[in-house]
């Protein structure tokens, strides 16, 4: 038999897991890689991080070269060629190196499209100065390093406050440059649900990053930028990070069919609408694994996984791709927050029914010092207790949580088995009731009717309804309250003095009682008081004060 011919369309993540994973399927396979940048497997996602000089070399951000990939693999790599039209009739693709302009025809059997995203342009006037970034590639990270090191360079202008945005903010920061982020929207980190977002948000004041949202930048000169707010900033340089939407442009011109979301419609198998054409990697459409409808994530690690599953299937094999969660963190230096599955923006327009618990816990044991907090949501079923999303922000642990919960929510697992889970502890680490676990058995007591739960959200309505208000009892300290105030026109009784000081508190059948404390945990321990006590219409205020004022900064 003739060795198969396969043709694959982009490297980075996509297409270089399907070069691999094909030749491993088939070793006498001709397989061939078009790349029209200048490198063909290369860490997109450590760019910020070799600006910042935590990856010193360029090198290292190479995973694999154009001769490595011929040494290794026997696959040929052309960098610098693009490939500009596909002939499916004749199952041919043309292509033009870049260097000379010449162009040629290769034929195939089997065509694995990974283009990869484009950036988003604001096309603003001045955008193609010699002070203005982009961060796609090596070279711009390259050209943006030697920049900033060859020069003074006091302030930064970030246009954009997604996960790129605020990477390059933190990096930026570390090197002793001031940064604004300036974003359209009205939160940072659009992924993520506003009172998560505003949490990040009001840790950032402490870095020396300033952030303006409802704002943009209406044009650039070469040594300020102007808002449409009206206002400027003297700044020396800008980097674009407004995001990316999925390269179709090929895939306009074979006539793919595309989804629902602007990206390449793909089966399981990752197969398109055309016979004998796979596409993976940030051009692709996704499956959303909680509810299985189409979405789209440009994340590298959900397009190495089908890049591997396209390359199986081109080269003869058998694999699906089941869908992806769009897990996703990011870090300014000292917090992390991390994001995965459905938040309440997402099931809501997706009309998923969702509760939401909140908890607050110390990522290792209260005894153990320099405990810090994990600000952790959750949403789960009401009806069946399925984990359907989550949302972390902390200092340390937020990885080991988001993974953990990853993994729930791809198991379909519920709050029950997520209080269950037996996790790691050592003091250095963990507590004995993990964050995780306690957040699980927060939301059991919940659905098992031990406690009504009461969202910020919820509250904020209740409150604004101007009917009946509850009794608003703050169980924290005298030091807490004084440090911070309380919600509205609140009673304060602290916990360990409640059971001597009744008398304070409304007789039962008067008015609802929403408890608070920081966190929601003594909060949960006094409804718990309350309720068997005879007060029928006890509320906890879940995640407490610290959840109430991040959603009221973000209202």
């Amino acid at each position: 038999m003739m060795p198969k011919h396969i043709l694959i369309i982009g490297g980075v993540a996509g297409g270089a897991s399907a070069a691999t994973r094909a030749r491993r399927m088939d070793e006498h396979a001709e397989i061939i890689m078009f790349e029209k940048g200048p490198y063909v497997s290369f860490a997109n996602c450590g760019l910020p991080y070799y600006v910042g000089r935590e990856i010193e070399s360029v090198e290292d951000l190479l995973l694999e070269t154009p001769q490595s990939f011929d040494h290794r693999f026997g696959v040929r790599v052309l960098t610098r060629h693009e490939v500009t039209r596909v002939d499916v009739s004749t199952q041919r693709v043309e292509s033009i190196s870049r260097e000379t302009g010449d162009s040629s025809w290769h034929p195939y059997d089997e065509l694995i499209l990974a283009p990869g995203a484009q950036t988003l342009s604001a096309n603003l006037p001045g955008q193609d100065g010699d002070h203005v970034f982009q961060m796609r590639s090596v070279p711009d990270a390259a050209r943006l390093r030697a920049f900033i090191e060859s020069r003074p360079t006091r302030h930064a202008t970030v246009l954009g406050a997604g996960f790129i945005g605020l990477e390059m903010a933190e990096v930026l920061t570390r090197r002793g440059i001031s940064v604004t982020l300036v974003d359209r929207a009205a939160q940072i980190l659009p992924p993520v649900d506003a009172d998560v977002a505003q949490y990040f948000l009001d840790r950032l004041d402490d870095l020396g990053i300033s952030v303006r949202l409802r704002d943009t930048v209406s044009v650039i000169e070469p040594s300020r930028v102007h808002l449409t707010s009206g206002g400027s900033l003297p700044t020396d340089l800008v980097v674009m990070a407004l995001g990316v939407r999925p390269d179709v442009t090929l895939a306009h011109q074979m006539g793919l069919q595309l989804g629902t979301t602007g990206a390449v419609a793909v089966d399981a198998r990752m197969a398109t609408s055309i016979p004998h054409i796979f596409a993976a990697g940030d051009a692709v459409e996704k499956r959303d694994l909680v509810t299985g409808s189409p979405t789209w994530w440009p994340l590298a690690g959900i397009a190495n996984k089908e890049g591997r599953v396209a390359g199986t299937n081109a080269a003869g094999g058998t694999a699906e791709f089941r869908g992806a969660l769009g897990t996703a963190i990011v870090r300014v230096e000292p917090y992390t927050l991390a994001v995965t599955g459905l938040t309440e923006k997402s099931a809501e327009r997706l009309k998923v029914p969702y509760q939401v618990m909140y908890t607050v816990k110390g990522d290792h044991a209260s005894y153990y010092p320099h405990a810090q907090d994990l600000f952790i949501k959750i949403l789960f079923h009401p009806e069946t207790g399925r984990v359907l999303g989550a949302q972390i922000v902390g200092r340390l642990g937020v990885d080991k949580r988001i993974d953990v919960l990853a993994t729930v929510i791809s198991a379909r697992m519920t709050v029950d088995d997520m209080g269950e889970l037996d996790l790691a502890y050592a003091p250095p680490f963990a507590a004995a009731k993990d964050a995780v676990v306690i957040t699980g058995m927060a939301a059991e007591n919940a659905r098992r009717g031990l406690v009504t739960p009461l969202t910020p959200g919820q509250l904020q309505q209740w409150l604004a309804k101007g009917s009946t208000p509850p009794v608003l009892l703050d169980v924290r300290n005298a030091e807490e309250v004084n440090a911070t105030g309380g919600i509205g026109d609140f009673l304060h009784v602290p916990l360990d003095g409640l059971r001597r000081q009744w008398d304070r508190l409304p007789p039962a059948a008067d008015r609802p009682v929403v408890v608070y404390c920081r966190s929601g945990h003594r909060s949960y321990v006094a409804a718990r008081m309350l309720t068997q006590r005879g007060y029928p219409r006890v509320y906890n205020l879940v995640g407490g004060f610290t959840a109430w004022r991040a959603h009221r900064s973000a209202s």
